[in-house]
């Protein structure tokens, strides 16, 4: 059986071509987030925006920082001091010093408690005060441990709800644009990135201080004469900065063409799944597996891309510090062998050398490690930062009662496609209004214009005579329900789906409208009733009990103007006859607009209006419009009816 990484694209490999099919990959990851490439001033800018985070949770960090500093401090100051008198006063036997020479003042009073003690009482004591010592920090641990944990979960949880949000807020337009793979991917993966990057610039750095400062402290408070071993610590530094800075612009690439090769996974995943029943209906299979382990294949290609770039880039840096280690190591070594310094006192030295070295490397690496994050990072605040549906209205609409009207209305997509032109029309509440004519005339567009999911970029749509670009995008949706042909259900009951539009609604009202549509026999037969989980084994539902839950999902809010695109495209006969007649009913009160195709549903409505490439050709009444010879709508219905 094929691994899956025979299917990765072949070919002669070149930096050019990398960078070709790094951007072709941003590309099929989004249509509305292109700009991948990050230069250092939008690098400082993402890291700056990324910190501001912590103005939300300030007391946390403050209480996470403060035990964590705590916890370094303590540790350095005394664990390599044990080791000292373990191998100076223990093994070799040596007496303690009665000054306390060679020792930091804040122990002096434990080597005062030790003075004249045996070898096996010095140990004794050493494994008491070290099991204490572990058991503190263990709850110490614990404490900080359940601190920081909620910390980043609360951080994560709201840069997660902002994205979301930002993602919701988008115009449909937009959102066509944009796989859904990529907006999870981006939402589960990339959101992480904010604290990961709070963590590298505030902690670490902190970390790293707070670390070298403590062990500079007290290695020079015991040894004063050691200022040596500073200029070993730090000396890697300038070398790794110069050997590694020069790469940063390449590794951001490379991190952003991993990310975006893990959002086209995603959207491969969730596409294969979503059409699982017309891959095997039309036996495709093999191309679905193919199609699959090509995405597969390129996202663990571009790890390796970026795991090969972060090696070679850190293995710079990382020689120039082993350089200095070994040359430390074997400066000391040759002050033991001449008697300069005791055992004991290498061993504290170098364990001062190491706790000054490994913070000063953390520094130098930050910005190295930095690149990733950022990368990922600039994807979650670039969604962000996309402009919502517009809200071009301040006003209120008042309570809908009369009518909807478009007075020359157009609208042409951001593409250029010239979708309506000149479009003018009258409908009033209390009718049911057909909007009908062949695939691609301009009905769903037209449609909507009205709840402005779409602006029209000529004329005015007016409802009782308020202009819906003056109104609140709330203010004009509250007062309409649209009922997609796309049926959606939640992974919730039954009862949860009719009432996601109302959620104060009663069980009465869910029953009624479910009654009206022709579904109650059918829920009430299950066995859980309304209760029942949809998106279970138990729930399986036809396409056309699914399209009637969306329609009482919208009926039961009695909003004074519902659109339904295709309610009865997947109904029986029966059961269409009976919703119509239910629509009817319902256009007594409000305005009921219905997109449409089949002649049975068209011919009840009060006023039937016919597109076609974009206009408004005719309108009227079945009767009056079939009356029209050479008419427009008679040839559409002479054409089902041949």
């Amino acid at each position: 059986m094929s691994d899956g990484f025979v299917d990765e694209k072949s070919g002669s490999f070149s930096l050019n071509k990398l960078r070709e099919d790094e951007q072709a990959l941003d590309e099929n990851a989004s249509l509305i987030d292109t700009t991948t490439d990050v230069d250092y001033k939008e690098t400082f800018n993402i890291i700056r925006r990324s910190v501001v985070f912590i103005r939300f949770y300030w007391r946390r960090y403050v209480a996470h920082l403060s035990m964590e500093y705590t916890g370094i401090v303590v540790g350095i100051a005394v664990a390599p001091w044990a080791g000292k008198v373990l191998i100076d006063n223990v093994v070799l036997g040596q007496p303690l010093a009665e000054n306390g020479e060679g020792y930091p003042p804040f122990l002096l009073p434990v080597l005062d408690f030790l003075q004249g003690s045996s070898a096996g009482t010095i140990m004794y004591w050493l494994a008491a005060w070290t099991i204490g010592g572990v058991v503190i920090m263990w709850i110490w641990t614990y404490v900080h441990t359940l601190i920081e944990t909620r910390l980043s979960d609360a951080m994560l949880h709201m840069v997660r709800s902002r994205l979301f949000e930002s993602l919701r807020s988008l115009p449909i337009t937009q959102l066509d644009d944009q796989p859904i793979g990529d907006s999870v991917a981006r939402t589960m993966e990339d959101a992480s990135s904010i604290s990961e990057i709070i963590r590298r610039v505030v902690e670490t750095p902190g970390y790293a201080v707070v670390a070298f400062t403590t062990a500079l402290l007290t290695l020079l408070s015991a040894y004063p004469d050691s200022p040596f071993v500073v200029l070993f610590a730090v000396g890697a530094l300038p070398v790794y900065l110069a050997a590694t800075t020069p790469f940063s612009r390449m590794l951001r690439r490379r991190a952003q063409a991993q990310v975006a090769a893990h959002a086209v996974f995603v959207s491969a995943t969730e596409e294969g799944m979503d059409n699982i029943q017309a891959v095997q209906s039309l036996g495709a299979n093999e191309i679905e597996k193919a199609r699959f382990s090509l995405a597969s294949a390129d996202q663990f290609r571009r790890i390796r891309y970026l795991v090969f770039a972060n090696g070679l880039v850190m293995g710079f840096g990382d020689i120039a510090a082993k350089f200095f280690s070994w040359a430390f190591m074997f400066y000391m070594l040759g002050k033991v062998i001449v008697g300069d310094m005791t055992p004991g006192d290498y061993a504290v030295v170098f364990g001062y050398f190491l706790a000054m070295s490994g913070p000063a490397n953390i520094l130098v690496e930050l910005w190295i490690e930095l690149q990733g994050p950022v990368a990922r990072a600039r994807r979650v605040f670039s969604m962000m930062d996309l402009q919502p549906e517009e809200e071009v209205g301040s006003a209120v609409l008042p309570p809908v009662v009369k009518r909807v009207e478009l007075k020359d209305v157009g609208f042409t997509y951001p593409d250029g496609r010239r979708a309506l032109e000149a479009v003018n029309l009258k409908i009033a509440v209390g009718e049911m209004v057909a909007l009908a004519g062949p695939t691609g005339a301009g009905k769903t567009t037209l449609a909507h214009l009205i709840p402005r999911y779409h602006l029209a970029t000529e004329g005015q749509v007016l409802i009782d005579g308020c202009d819906i670009n003056d109104v609140t995008i709330d203010s004009l949706r509250d007062q309409i329900t649209y009922v997609f042909q796309e049926t959606e259900t939640l992974a919730e009951s039954i009862a949860d789906n009719i009432r996601f539009g109302k959620p104060e609604a009663t069980q009465d009202e869910i029953e009624r409208v479910t009654k009206v549509v022709g579904i109650h026999d059918f829920i009430i037969a299950l066995p859980e009733g309304y209760e029942t989980q949809l998106g279970t084994t138990s729930s399986k539902l036809s396409v056309g009990q699914k399209q009637r839950i969306s329609i009482a999902r919208g009926l039961i809010r009695e909003t004074p103007i519902m659109i339904l695109d295709e309610p009865t495209s997947a109904l029986d006969p029966e059961t269409e006859t009976y919703l119509v007649a239910a629509l009817r009913e319902a256009a007594k009160s409000r305005l009921v607009i219905v997109i449409a195709h089949r002649l049975s549903t068209i011919t009840h409505a009060d006023q039937i209006i016919f597109l076609e490439d974009g206009h408004v050709y005719e309108q009227g009444n079945h009767e009056s419009l079939m009356a029209i010879p050479e008419g427009h709508y008679r040839h559409f219905v002479e054409l089902q009816t041949a």
